[in-house]
């Protein structure tokens, strides 16, 4: 008994630390948004900031931008590494397997990077001084450096979107590989000699496997572009920007007395992202019933 619990009780220590530091963040960060100084002081209660940031357009602006952001990042993002999937697929059921790991290992290179990192190499890739508009400078294709069109810092988010991309579609491949290791060769002649072809046995057999952690990835992706602020502060644009970065330039460049709706937008952002969660749960735990019967 001692050594099946043993492992929960060396990570218990960092484990009760990191919570305790997170969750008092949390709290702290709540009532200060509330224009309290003290959790004693109750009389100083006000949802004036909260009130004030839904009657701010500005607010909402930077809101559905970075809706936006994240619902075409995840979704190009699951589309892609689908992809990179079922070729992965492919390689493994021919006589090229034995390079299937050399390639999925390739298309997880990104991961590697920090997204900071991440968010520098496709801006120094994309900007209209960047690498791809020399590149069509030297060959002759544009007449000028600015002929390039705007990707990086622009209005709509392309830089940041493509930067998304780059980073979640390995994760997305990390996710769903393990499922493709499971399929058998036998499996597969035994669709070859059901008629079924490579593509079909994909759909029908090895697609419904991967529902589920497709979900999972593509509520994790969400909930981290949604948040994030590295790539954002980096490729983004004065206005409109996403929430994460509206909050920081709120905290850092306006007065003592604007900190608690930077407070405010973080709370705000929190309370969307554990919604979602929470809906994302009670219909994974529907299915999971109903599929039970």
């Amino acid at each position: 008994m001692l050594q099946k619990i043993r492992p929960y009780i060396l990570v218990l220590p960092v484990l009760m630390l990191t919570c305790i530091l997170f969750f008092a963040g949390l709290v702290e960060g709540f009532i200060q948004s509330l224009g309290l100084t003290s959790i004693y002081d109750v009389s100083q209660i006000s949802f004036k900031h909260y009130e004030e940031l839904l009657k701010s357009s500005e607010f909402w602006d930077c809101f559905f931008l970075t809706i936006k952001i994240s619902i075409i990042s995840t979704l190009i993002s699951v589309f892609l590494g689908l992809f990179i999937i079922f070729l992965l697929f492919i390689i493994k059921t021919s006589k090229y397997s034995r390079f299937t790991l050399v390639i999925k290992n390739f298309f997880q290179i990104p991961m590697l990077f920090p997204y900071l990192v991440s968010g520098y190499i496709i801006f120094m890739i994309f900007t209209q001084s960047g690498w791809i508009s020399s590149i069509l400078f030297n060959m002759g294709i544009i007449e000028k450096i600015t002929d390039f069109p705007v990707i990086i810092n622009d209005e709509f988010g392309f830089g940041i979107i493509i930067a998304y991309i780059w980073k979640t579609s390995p994760f997305v491949v990390l996710m769903l590989f393990s499922v493709v290791l499971k399929v058998e060769s036998s499996w597969v002649e035994l669709g070859y000699m059901l008629g079924a072809s490579r593509f079909n046995f994909f759909k029908e057999v090895i697609f419904p496997l991967l529902i589920s952690p497709l979900k999972i990835s593509s509520f994790i992706i969400f909930t981290y572009t949604f948040a994030d602020f590295e790539i954002p502060f980096l490729l983004g644009v004065t206005y409109p920007k996403m929430i994460s970065v509206y909050s920081y330039q709120i905290y850092m460049n306006g007065n003592l007395i604007d900190r608690p709706k930077a407070l405010a937008i973080n709370v705000l952002t929190i309370i969307i992202i554990l919604s979602i969660g929470a809906v994302f749960y009670f219909f994974e735990k529907k299915n999971i019933h109903e599929r039970r019967k």
